[in-house]
């Protein structure tokens, strides 16, 4: 996995709250106006952030305050690079190469358990490592050119 230094592009860091979460995706669909693919593609984009970034949150973090959590994008005329940066707990990679959908019962009370597997349905590649003491989870989406 590259470092940060090698993927030019915007960085920006918000703070470890649920409701911070929505400034990375509308962080994300401002960056996406100038690519082209469609409102659904704009919007599993916007999607696999908002699962990363809330993922990072609830588990790399345990739901602390107090904590930052990276987005990073990178755009050029083929793909869209983005990637969910924090210096939480590690995911361990099998869980991103397990990750399914899981059984829905009518005694299932949370609405978690599904962030890995929409996130890898949605985008063309995923991958996660620790770069620099860091978590990363970089997620790739593939598009026709620049507007």
């Amino acid at each position: 996995m590259a470092k940060e230094a090698d993927m030019p592009g915007i960085s920006l860091s918000i703070p470890s709250r649920a409701d911070a979460v929505r400034w990375a995706c509308l962080a994300i669909r401002g960056l996406l106006q100038g690519v082209t693919l469609d409102d659904e593609e704009k919007y599993h984009v916007e999607l696999a952030v908002s699962e990363a970034a809330t993922n990072s949150l609830r588990h790399a973090y345990n739901g602390e305050p107090g904590h930052e959590i990276g987005l990073r994008v990178s755009i050029d005329r083929e793909k869209v690079v983005v990637e969910i940066v924090d210096t939480g707990r590690s995911l361990d990679p099998c869980l991103l190469e397990c990750a399914c959908l899981p059984p829905e019962t009518e005694a299932r009370q949370d609405s978690g358990g599904r962030g890995l597997f929409l996130i890898r349905e949605v985008m063309d590649e995923v991958r996660v490592g620790r770069v620099d003491g860091r978590n990363v989870l970089r997620m790739t989406k593939s598009h026709k050119g620049l507007k």
